[in-house]
């Protein structure tokens, strides 16, 4: 996926799909990074901003999210692109430090550069702690 116009990446386990936004319910006094809530199959899942969380600006304008999903936490968070599939032969350390608490590592991807590999689960959790900071989830 993109982000910012770099290239990034989450393990299938941590994804479960990838939806287009038709609906989207704003809701008053949420964070900034809440754009609103959306309602999937009869779930209604928070529409996030990541962004800025990866240091990257925002661009709220997108019409598509993946959706990622830590047991029973999910959030679908806007996405510029998907880039495709690829297998994760190899993880090395990412050399962006400011990732290293959201970020696996990077990976080589088949367009012969190179994505950072979130890790979904820890994604999620600093997205509730900017939502709730007392309680931190």
């Amino acid at each position: 996926m993109r982000l910012g116009g770099r290239p990034f990446a989450v393990d299938v386990t941590d994804a479960r799909e990838v939806v287009l936004l038709e609906t989207t319910t704003t809701v008053p006094g949420a964070p900034p990074s809440v754009l609103g809530v959306m309602n999937l199959r009869g779930n209604v899942l928070p529409v996030v901003e990541i962004r800025p969380l990866l240091g990257l600006p925002a661009r709220i304008a997108s019409d598509r999210a993946l959706v990622l999903a830590d047991g029973d936490r999910r959030a679908a968070v806007l996405i510029e692109t998907v880039i495709g599939l690829t297998t994760l032969d190899s993880v090395r350390p990412t050399a962006d430090d400011s990732l290293s608490h959201l970020a696996v590592g990077e990976i080589d991807v088949d367009t012969g550069g190179r994505a950072t590999l979130l890790d979904g689960p820890a994604v999620l959790t600093a997205l509730r702690q900017v939502w709730d900071p007392v309680s931190g989830g």
